[in-house]
């Protein structure tokens, strides 16, 4: 009988441990049931409209989308009404959250202690920036999902990797730098070089769907679109308390988000970037690291990077938080970590507004929540510093 029991517990255990990370979908899929709004996938569903009518969305005053994404809402706007298309858009956010989770974690049993197995779990299920992605109807998702089903194909089958990775760009480039941190890893370059081609190419595709819709071929030039884009970023965007990407903090330092001081903080934010993967060593942990990297410094590079785009720094919080766990990892960084997860868990928007938070609190809890991505970068650095320093050491704690 106590064996029996040992086993029939130990399945209960590997019970909970498949459908724990489904719970969190299921509750904020409860949450979501009673809300009855378009948020941000509304906006883009009233510029693809603008793109059917005259093939110009950017005449929509908040369009900062690709041509490829502009072509897909234009037919989504002609298929179904606004609310009915978000609603369905939700649920089918919400099931690739549950999706991410489910086929995720199970993946991590036994590479770290139960206790932790749970603790990073219930640090994804209370994650902000998803559940904000997910309420302000984002495509984030959606991005990132079709980003990290190319990087799992990216061994096996190099041409699929490859054409995921550029349908992701082209739909919404906040992981832009992956496929240039793939040109940095010889068994990667093709799946980077050909995700590249692939994003120009779907991007052109939108350029001449738009073009026929506007009847002109003005339309086709990239660089006009381009510059309405930056046009559009710039223009109150680029200052917005909600926005938190570099650009952003400096411009609340004083400094005027002109183009070139975009372009100088890309260059930086490349720049450590490369420093920081290109000795990485070449294996799956490596280049997962190189995934983690990419995603999180593609939210850092650009003028805009709204606090949902906190999303992207996931993949960097649970590879730090199991090689913290593996190697033992000193006190400080354990709280450089902490700190940053905690002030990244500050912004909850809708959800907060929803809940009647105000609007001065709010801006209080932006401003502090943006510095939470530069204790996430510190310990990173930091760490890839000992890791150069002591390869071989099991307990860093002993010897930093």
């Amino acid at each position: 009988m106590r064996v029996g029991g040992v086993a029939y517990r130990a399945g209960m255990g590997d019970y909970l441990i498949k459908i724990a990370p489904a719970v969190p979908g299921l509750v904020l899929a409860i949450i979501a049931l009673p809300l009855h709004y378009s948020a941000d996938f509304g906006r883009a569903y009233q510029s693809g409209a603008q793109a059917w009518s005259d093939g110009l969305p950017q005449n929509f005053s908040t369009w900062t989308g690709t041509p490829l994404l502009a072509m897909a809402m234009a037919l989504i706007s002609r298929t179904a009404g606004e609310l009915v298309a978000a609603r369905i858009f939700m649920a089918f956010d919400l099931a690739l959250w549950m999706a991410l989770l489910v086929i995720v974690w199970p993946r991590l049993q036994g590479h770290v202690s139960k206790a932790w197995w749970w603790t990073t779990l219930l640090g994804a299920g209370l994650f902000a920036p998803a559940v904000s992605t997910i309420f302000w109807l984002q495509f984030n998702l959606v991005v990132f999902a079709l980003a990290l089903a190319g990087f799992v194909l990216i061994r096996r089958h190099g041409r699929w990797a490859g054409v995921l990775l550029g349908l992701s760009l082209a739909l919404k480039p906040i992981v832009i730098l992956l496929p240039i941190a793939l040109l940095l890893r010889p068994r990667l370059r093709g799946a980077g070089a050909l995700a590249i081609g692939v994003a120009a190419v779907l991007s052109e595709l939108g350029l001449v769907f738009l073009a026929w819709r506007a009847g002109s071929a003005q339309v086709l030039n990239p660089v006009t679109y381009l510059v309405g884009f930056l046009r559009i970023s710039h223009q109150g965007w680029a200052c917005s308390y909600e926005n938190y990407s570099p650009v952003a903090t400096l411009c609340r330092l004083g400094l005027d988000p002109v183009a070139g001081v975009s372009v100088a903080v890309a260059v930086v934010v490349v720049t450590t970037g490369w420093l920081l993967v290109r000795r990485l060593p070449d294996t799956a942990e490596g280049d997962w690291e190189v995934f983690a990297a990419a995603c999180f410094l593609s939210i850092m590079v650009g003028p805009i990077a709204w606090a949902h785009y906190g999303f992207l720094m996931g993949p960097l919080f649970l590879l730090l938080a199991y090689q913290f766990w593996r190697y033992e990892a000193p006190a400080p960084l354990w709280i450089a970590l902490g700190a940053s997860f905690a002030l990244t868990e500050l912004g909850w928007d809708p959800l907060s507004s929803i809940a009647g938070v105000s609007m001065q609190q709010e801006v209080v809890l932006y401003t502090i929540g943006q510095f939470g991505q530069y204790f996430l970068l510190w310990a990173w650095i930091r760490w890839r510093i000992l890791r150069r320093q002591y390869p071989e050491a099991s307990g860093l704690s002993k010897v930093a």
